[in-house]
């Protein structure tokens, strides 16, 4: 059983977090398909510009993110809503994703270049792992760890190698000592089959985040075509799922924690917060 049917209109509540309204029936949206957020969180103005997050395993209720703008992470508390900038290893730049094998958290900014550092975030800057150059020219947002390979992966958002194919660039990273990384192989995922299951034609795709759902699937999430993507282990597209341009603000971040809960988190754009949505199960 999947955990999503679709990614559905969860607005913002007022205060730090709203559970789901328990209810007799759901509502169809335009596209047939339904979903309702067990909970949203309201995040506070340090996390406006969410762009990415993840968890540790060992620290549940703590939701690690990071923002467009600082070189920092923070820390989300999911039990009482408080935030915290936890680690400060870099300056500014435009990040957009964070991931984690459980030793080292990994940062992508946007040119490619990747920050890694002890999840105890206590390391000398000076000892901060900056790795450039692995990746080819292009925009970057989607970074994520799988516990499969035991490796990295990242999407291009936007590459030249990709300008009139309908694929999209990924690389696959080893991960050596100290969170230094170097480049195992390049990969394509194929559109053609996604724009099938979407119903269009998909002459291009610009991810915004991925994640890898235990040892099963793959997640991939673009904010500007309104698409959650769900594939196998060998990116091969299993379900496509559309959702509205006015159900999330700008759906950034995804990352699953150690109970197969997904979370969702969406910048503030033109809305009020910036908000992250968490889901369980489906009906």
């Amino acid at each position: 059983m999947y955990l999503l049917s679709v990614l559905a209109g969860c607005q913002p509540n007022t205060g730090n977090s709203a559970s789901r309204a328990d209810s007799a029936e759901m509502t169809q949206d335009t596209l047939g398909q339904e979903l309702l957020a067990d909970k949203t969180f309201i995040l506070d103005r340090q996390l406006d510009e969410i762009s990415g997050h993840t968890f540790l395993a060992v620290k549940p209720e703590l939701l690690y993110a990071v923002q467009d703008e600082l070189g920092a992470v923070f820390t989300y508390n999911l039990n009482d809503g408080t935030t915290e900038s936890a680690y400060k290893f870099a300056g500014s730049g435009d990040y957009e994703d964070i991931t984690t094998d459980g030793t080292n958290f990994y940062v992508l900014r946007s040119d490619g270049t990747i920050f890694s550092f002890p999840t105890s975030l206590d390391a000398p800057k000076d000892q901060v792992v900056t790795t450039k150059g692995l990746l080819g020219k292009g925009e970057y947002e989607s970074m994520a760890y799988d516990p499969t390979s035991k490796n990295i992966y990242v999407l291009c958002k936007e590459c030249k190698q990709d300008k009139g194919n309908p694929a999209v660039s990924g690389y696959i990273l080893n991960i050596g000592t100290n969170g230094t990384l170097t480049l195992q192989q390049e990969f394509k995922l194929d559109l053609n089959k996604v724009g099938e299951m979407a119903g269009k034609t998909m002459k291009s795709m610009r991810p915004s985040a991925i994640t890898k759902r235990g040892n099963n699937q793959w997640f991939v999430l673009s904010a500007v075509d309104n698409l959650l993507i769900i594939l196998n282990e060998q990116w091969v597209p299993q379900r496509v799922i559309r959702f509205g341009k006015k159900q999330f603000e700008q759906p950034e971040g995804i990352a699953f924690d150690a109970q197969d809960r997904l979370f969702i988190s969406s910048e503030k754009n033109k809305g009020e917060n910036a908000v992250v949505y968490q889901f369980n199960t489906i009906r």
